[in-house]
């Protein structure tokens, strides 16, 4: 077992099962190196041994002692009062919570300090975290630390979404928001530089939405004034520790690609409604990690399923290095497995493969 080993389809048997996010749990096939080892080959900018999947092949966790995921993910408490002093209120029919709306905590961005708090990741119980994590991580996967609410989507909670869209690209109120925006950067780094010390993370996440089903929220403008440096001050300080940073970002933000690979983002997931495979064709830089896509119905069927198989090997998968969301019948998993573990085998024998 190790980076010379060939497929063979042993390594099809099931390790052991995993939970997978929504739905069901996934299967770990009997790898040749371990989930960790192969996803920080993808992260290094080698090649991994096979395409790695976006859903099972890390240990993925919250922040349990920020206030913010208390509130946002306790349906016994029905939501409750974050660390900037936002209530949330929790809807049972999302499995999560939301700010309370009609009635934001800010109505003048120019007087935000009389009416929300900064919180302190210095005062939150991270001894108490850490110890409740013990013995749950597995040594094979590489843990990862997600992050909600960055930059943008924090600005909503405080105002609501037209009163933030309005700040962030009105003259008047942008200094008032980049006052706000420093001090929630430093709010992030903070937690970024605990969960270093108490975890040691492979990666960690920045969660904040720039888009709409349609277009980006604002402007490519707007978001290199008011998004990207602090953006690029968070990535230097956690690339400084060591870890990877990836970004959630939901909606159609295609033209902020090149600015999230310059910021310091190492990864990204984003939607598929996206065009991933010609975005990767544009800017790929050998290091930057996009999400494919490959979905099908669970009644697919063989011949659809190595249509999709094909059609991801020949594209953006071509290289191994992408993440893969997919979704459909437990065999497709299975085939693009298979698929992208020989076409590990074929790099290496043509030397295309960055060992």
């Amino acid at each position: 077992m190790g980076l010379d080993k060939k497929f063979d389809m042993s390594e099809l048997t099931i390790a052991k099962t995993v939970p997978g996010g929504p739905g069901a749990p996934v299967g770990i096939f009997t790898t040749p190196i371990t989930l960790k080892e192969n996803m920080i080959r993808l992260y290094e900018g080698k090649t991994p041994m096979w395409a790695p999947f976006s859903r099972g092949e890390t240990y993925s966790s919250f922040v349990w002692c920020d206030p913010e995921r208390i509130a946002r993910s306790n349906p016994e408490k029905a939501g409750g009062i974050d660390g900037y002093g936002i209530e949330w209120v929790y809807v049972p029919a999302a499995n999560g919570a939301m700010v309370r709306p009609g009635n934001p905590k800010v109505t003048d961005i120019s007087k935000w300090e009389e009416c929300v708090t900064i919180p302190d990741p210095d005062t939150w119980d991270w001894e108490g975290f850490a110890k409740s994590m013990e013995g749950t991580v597995p040594e094979d996967q590489a843990l990862m630390f997600t992050v909600p609410g960055c930059l943008f989507e924090r600005l909503i909670a405080c105002m609501d979404y037209a009163n933030a869209v309005v700040a962030l690209i009105d003259e008047d109120q942008q200094e008032d928001v980049h006052r706000f925006f420093r001090q929630v950067t430093q709010v992030h780094k903070k937690t970024y530089s605990h969960l270093k010390k108490w975890f040691n993370p492979v990666i960690v996440n920045f969660n904040d939405d720039w888009g709409t089903q349609r277009a980006q929220a604002f402007s490519v403008e707007t978001y290199k004034e008011m998004i990207f440096p602090y953006v690029k001050e968070i990535a230097e300080h956690v690339h400084s520790m060591g870890m990877y940073f990836d970004l959630h970002s939901c909606g159609v933000i295609e033209p902020f690609v090149p600015y999230l690979i310059e910021a310091g983002f190492d990864s990204w997931g984003g939607q598929p409604l996206n065009d991933k495979a010609k975005l990767k064709e544009l800017y790929d830089n050998g290091k930057f990690v996009f999400t494919a896509h490959v979905e099908l119905p669970m009644d697919a069927t063989e011949e659809e399923m190595d249509k999709a198989v094909e059609e991801f090997i020949n594209g953006i998968g071509k290289d191994n290095r992408c993440l893969i969301d997919v979704r459909g019948p437990e065999k497709l998993r299975e085939k693009l497995y298979i698929a992208s573990r020989k076409n590990y085998d074929k790099l290496v024998a043509e030397g295309k493969a960055i060992m």
